[in-house]
């Protein structure tokens, strides 16, 4: 009995398979996080995202969400959060968010996986006046609990969009 081996491996094989629905439409996307040690938040613990010197928009907008993951020990249904940033200017905007994680009945939203609860939150659409240089986000729970249990991780996905979107 001959056995035939396979050319390609099976990673690239799925790869090859995905490539076609992973192709370029003209976005350019920056996604960043930060893990929470321990799933334990710090009151007085800056959460800081810049852009890396090679993403710049092909548009003149950009559109900005909030990732949080969460576990099952959050005791909330909301999170408060400070959130600056410098994207349509060279100053900070400062803006207090409040984030629904779970509904009335304490059912987390979004997607839960072993665990874990993950929320893309859409945060602001701004235009870009000079799309070379670094744009920093800055977050800040504001939570009364400190520290504050259950969030794992928070990021921040930038995506550079077209005028026509």
């Amino acid at each position: 009995m001959t056995v035939k081996r396979r050319l390609m491996p099976v990673p690239l094989a799925w790869l090859l398979l995905l490539l076609p629905t992973l192709s370029c439409n003209g976005d350019k996307t920056s996604y960043q996080y930060r893990q929470i040690e321990g799933g334990e938040w710090h009151r007085d613990s800056l959460l800081l995202f810049t852009t890396d010197s090679l993403f710049q928009p092909e548009g003149p907008s950009l559109g900005i969400s909030l990732e949080i993951t969460s576990n099952n020990q959050y005791p909330y249904r909301d999170l408060w959060m400070l959130v600056e940033q410098n994207i349509s200017d060279t100053l900070f905007r400062a803006d207090t968010l409040q984030l629904l994680l779970a509904d009335e009945k304490g059912k987390f939203l979004g997607s839960s996986a072993g665990g874990l609860h993950q929320l893309t939150v859409p945060y602001i659409r701004v235009m870009v006046d000079e799309p070379i240089r670094p744009y920093q986000v800055r977050i800040r729970h504001l939570m009364a609990d400190d520290p504050l249990q259950g969030i794992e991780k928070v990021g921040v996905k930038v995506v550079a969009a077209a005028e026509h979107q």
